[in-house]
């Protein structure tokens, strides 16, 4: 698992088309948030898992979303935003307006509309993201390092790929 596959499974046209079916958003827009914002949630989720109490935090969370990493583009077409932005709230606490903010001028994609489809791809990206650790053995400690080796800067065997070329986008959020 590495960036490039998160990154497809969440931009590919089939989910990327559910997503703006859904919310009634120009795919190109969807497309152009979750691209420039997924750096930024995996970085936010590195920061989190850097604390033995957020790793465990977000262990859990994984592991409750894992099971639905195989139905990925049927999440996105009935997403729960509810939960997506609680998933966001938990992810980024008190930075979430900044982050939204800073994604809408990245983009020229409302912010409002940046909210909505971050919140469509959240469960699915933990659902991703656990079925990783599930499958690599990856354990609690270790969830930082994983998150780091998909941007390309962290203790994984992962090469980077796209990681490494978007990687420094997370840094325009302080991530």
């Amino acid at each position: 698992m590495d960036l490039t596959n998160i990154l497809g499974a969440l931009t590919g046209n089939d989910a990327v088309g559910a997503i703006a079916d859904n919310l009634k958003i120009d795919s190109n827009q969807v497309s152009s948030v979750i691209s420039n914002a997924l750096p930024t949630l995996l970085g936010a989720l590195q920061k989190n898992a850097s604390t033995p109490g957020g790793a465990e935090s977000l262990a859990k969370a994984l592991g409750d979303h894992a099971g639905n990493a195989g139905n990925i583009l049927n999440n996105l077409k009935g997403a729960d935003l509810t939960d997506g932005s609680k998933i966001l709230g938990h992810i980024f606490g008190g930075n979430l307006s900044n982050v939204l903010n800073g994604i809408s001028k990245q983009t020229g994609v409302a912010s409002n509309a940046v909210s909505n489809i971050l919140a469509s791809i959240a469960p699915s990206l933990l659902a991703l993201l656990g079925r990783g650790q599930q499958s690599n053995g990856i354990n609690v400690g270790d969830l930082a390092g994983m998150l780091g080796g998909l941007l390309g800067g962290g203790s994984s065997n992962n090469s980077g790929g796209l990681g490494s070329i978007l990687g420094g986008l997370g840094k325009i959020f302080g991530r």
